[in-house]
């Protein structure tokens, strides 16, 4: 790659090179700092950059198309009072690890315990698309945890569609996913 290519990706890409830049400069002041201590500054690694990348590389690579099935459109909040809604019932907001949606405005996900079921460890994900006239539409699905159970997530084995369930949820504010019932949603 000449400079003239690399210059050219670098404006084509401002806000990746941007993340590299403070990613490379963070990390060579974490080396020099362990150089000089022996010690790694955790508190001084750019995080944030880390994080910045993960989620450049997943829009990058990790996009796919939007599933067909219809979505709960939600009218009055805009996207802000989901995102504050989804954080207040303690769901995730940003996860890095799944792929994005085309379109996707939201992606959160929250963690449960379903002891009765053979694999119990079990994410309720939730993703937003932010539609031209503001209001919002809400897909969600239940599915094994990708941490405690990551082939059978990655297989997308033992997955329901959630957002029938969802609807009803979010009009009696109660967004436990604990109180999902596949039977409910498998007609």
């Amino acid at each position: 790659m000449t400079p003239d290519h690399l210059l050219t990706w670098a404006l084509e890409n401002h806000e990746l090179a941007i993340t590299l830049l403070t990613l490379l400069t963070g990390t060579a002041g974490g080396v020099r700092h362990y150089r000089k201590t022996g010690r790694i500054p955790l508190s001084t690694l750019p995080w944030r950059a880390f994080r910045r990348l993960a989620f450049a590389f997943r829009r990058r690579y990790f996009t796919v198309e939007r599933p067909r099935k219809r979505g709960t459109i939600i009218e009055s909040p805009g996207l802000e009072e989901i995102q504050t809604r989804l954080g207040k019932e303690s769901f995730a907001s940003g996860w890095p690890l799944s792929y994005r949606y085309r379109g996707e405005d939201l992606n959160a996900r929250r963690y449960f315990l379903a002891p009765s079921r053979e694999l119990p460890h079990r994410q309720l994900h939730i993703r937003g698309f932010e539609l031209s006239d503001g209001s919002v539409e809400l897909i969600a699905h239940e599915e094994p945890d990708p941490i405690r159970h990551p082939r059978a997530h990655l297989r997308e084995s033992d997955m329901a569609d959630a957002t029938p369930w969802l609807q009803g949820a979010w009009e009696s504010k109660a967004l436990d996913p604990r109180t999902f019932d596949r039977q409910q949603t498998d007609g």
